[in-house]
């Protein structure tokens, strides 16, 4: 291999190796900031709001609609669409 392609491989791998390290050290830093400002326990006590909301609300109606769709099923050959009874009245 040629020797200034050795060199810049070598530089490249470098400054990937420093860039990503930067970064690493940095969500290190952020991490800690947002312990030592409450964020975490913040974002834990948001998601136990929207659990609890989620619980109580969206999977009892979710319930109901389920055993109403069973109590009254909708069949498609039952009924007469909306096209039909109005082709049947003439209006359309």
């Amino acid at each position: 291999m040629h020797p200034f392609s050795t060199l810049t491989i070598g530089i490249f791998v470098a400054g990937y190796i420093t860039a990503r390290w930067d970064l690493v050290t940095r969500l290190y830093e952020l991490a800690i900031f947002a312990w030592d400002h409450g964020v975490v326990a913040r974002a834990a006590k948001g998601f136990a709001i929207l659990s609890i909301f989620f619980f109580l609300f969206i999977i009892p109606i979710d319930r109901i609609a389920l055993r109403e769709t069973v109590t009254h099923p909708r069949a498609g050959s039952r009924g007469v669409s909306a096209r039909e009874q109005l082709k049947r009245r003439g209006s359309l």
